[in-house]
């Protein structure tokens, strides 16, 4: 059931790309979550629930590494350092560039 798109099967992108279904990806971080209803919190899901397949690992822990090493940003979470972060952190750009 693999179609040719980002995520590893159709229902994946079905409701990894649909606002109005809890499933969400981060593209920036790579990482899959599922929203818990009644609740700001989030699940990360690992496998796809749909076909099984192992889900790419989370890369926010590589984003804090590599924003610190190479710029500098020792929290870019911060008001004032994340108007540091180069335009290309703000998408997936920056992890496909490295090939992670």
């Amino acid at each position: 059931m693999k179609k040719n798109t980002e995520h590893c099967c159709m229902l994946m992108e079905k409701f990894a790309t649909d606002s109005r279904i809890g499933t969400y990806y981060s593209p920036i971080f790579r990482d899959y979550t599922i929203n818990l209803i009644s609740s700001s919190a989030a699940q990360s899901i690992y496998h796809c629930p749909w076909c099984g397949s192992k889900l790419p690992y989370c890369l926010d822990n590589k984003y804090e590494e590599i924003l610190k090493k190479e710029y500098g940003i020792d929290d870019p979470y911060n008001r004032k350092q994340k108007k540091l972060i180069p335009e290309e952190f703000k998408s997936d750009k920056w992890w496909k560039k490295r090939n992670l």
